[in-house]
């Protein structure tokens, strides 16, 4: 029965998701800027009319894309579930506040949305990014949570992001988005391990060629692609992979 509720959750949240990302395109075609403004607009939006929440605009035509979309939409709402299903139970159990259960499941829509807007906009809110690389400090100042990520590992994606920027004038052409860096650090801040910062690359890339290979059909795949969805792919692996090896892990690095 919890696997069934945790299913049904992972399904409507992946579908808000979407949708959310769908009307945060939307305005910023309008020629809104793309800030928190835009974000609340758009979930506004997106509340008021449900049923758009199951509308994917631009399907694929090909049968062969179309499946390679439903297998990694459907990949997406398995890893939802599982680690939404390690939560409820860690609540049921007592050894979780329903307040940071709560938390949680806003982390896992946070995923999820930033995994369709990159698709839709090739942007990534930095209001979402920089707030998961402050992430561990907030929900350590609010919820008293220890964290399991060392303290050495949050100061050094502050440092690297601090020298990203000021490297930034004298890059001409970088080969990775301002906004997958952040990404990538804040996913790191918020990761069970110290050494998640390495998997997480090398997950994502090795991810990203085979899809985009499947996808084009040629061993060496051309043309720019939005990385953002494989760091989130890469990240639920992590946590799903830690989550069935160890009894009792913390989702999340908390």
């Amino acid at each position: 029965m919890l696997y069934l509720l945790c299913s049904i959750v992972a399904v409507v949240l992946t579908a808000f998701a979407q949708g959310w990302a769908t009307s945060y395109a939307l305005i910023l075609q309008q020629g809104a800027t793309p800030n928190c403004r835009s974000l609340s607009r758009a979930a506004q939006k997106t509340l008021m009319n449900p049923w758009g929440w199951w509308r994917i605009p631009r399907w694929p035509h090909s049968y062969w894309h179309r499946g390679c979309a439903v297998f990694f939409i459907g990949l997406a709402v398995f890893l939802s579930m599982a680690y939404l299903h390690a939560v409820a139970q860690r609540m049921m159990l007592g050894q979780l506040s329903w307040g940071m259960g709560v938390w949680y499941g806003g982390l896992t829509l946070a995923l999820l949305f930033l995994a369709w807007c990159d698709l839709y906009t090739r942007l990534l809110p930095d209001a979402v990014t920089i707030t998961l690389i402050v992430l561990p400090w907030l929900i350590q100042g609010w919820f008293t949570v220890a964290l399991t990520t060392a303290s050495t590992v949050w100061w050094l994606v502050v440092a690297l992001y601090i020298g990203y920027r000021c490297c930034l004038p004298f890059i001409h052409k970088p080969p990775i988005g301002a906004g997958d860096i952040k990404l990538y650090l804040g996913l790191w801040a918020i990761s069970p391990h110290y050494h998640a910062g390495f998997l997480l690359i090398l997950i994502a890339a090795v991810a990203c060629w085979f899809i985009q290979a499947c996808w084009q059909k040629r061993c060496l795949p051309r043309g720019a692609c939005a990385f953002g969805p494989y760091l989130c792919l890469a990240y639920s692996v992590i946590n799903v992979w830690e989550s069935g090896l160890h009894v009792g892990f913390p989702p999340y690095g908390f």
